[in-house]
């Protein structure tokens, strides 16, 4: 038999799941991450082809990349194919446009993106393999993704680019903690 603690705790469990799957259900994303703002996103059908600066949702390419952020707790297991959750990252830079990746950190056409210097190691000392220094031109039907808002984001900078097809959707703030 329970304790009315263990019931209370249940019920706390079941409404939270039960609210995220309301949320998802109705278009809205919950992001507890720290590489976007945490809180309620608006998810909306994406265009064919995402903008510069929109934020979208995206699921990784499989491969051990996803695999090893999954194992170290980069990103959670999800529904994508490649075992991942999607992610919520803003597009830095899209086909045509020209990525600079050296150890100072990114630029994108000439501008420098801030908060994008590739680390070497992530917060339990673990090595991290970035994408290696460069030029890189970004190809017509692929998306350069970087977070601004963290400069621990798992991002391009680890996976480099993202096929436009495996964006799902625009991901647009609708109740957040900056």
């Amino acid at each position: 038999m329970m304790r009315r603690g263990e019931v209370a705790v249940c019920a706390v469990v079941a409404a939270v799941l039960g609210t995220l799957a309301a949320a998802d259900a109705g278009g809205v994303r919950v992001n507890v991450t720290p590489s976007m703002p945490v809180g309620l996103w608006k998810i909306e059908s994406s265009l064919p082809f995402p903008a510069r600066g929109e934020v979208v949702t995206v699921c990784l390419p499989e491969g051990d990349a996803v695999r090893e952020a999954i194992r170290r707790g980069y990103v959670s297991a999800g529904a994508c194919p490649g075992g991942s959750e999607p992610l919520v990252k803003p597009v830095a830079a899209i086909g045509g446009d020209l990525v600079v990746v050296s150890t100072h950190g990114i630029t994108v056409n000439g501008a420098p993106v801030p908060s994008s210097v590739p680390l070497a190691q992530d917060e339990a000392g673990r090595a991290l393999r970035p994408v290696p220094a460069g030029l890189y031109r970004v190809a017509r039907d692929t998306v350069w993704l970087l977070s601004r808002h963290d400069p621990r984001s798992f991002d391009s900078r680890y996976f480099g680019t993202i096929p436009i097809a495996n964006v799902r959707d625009v991901a647009r703030p609708l109740w957040v903690w900056r």
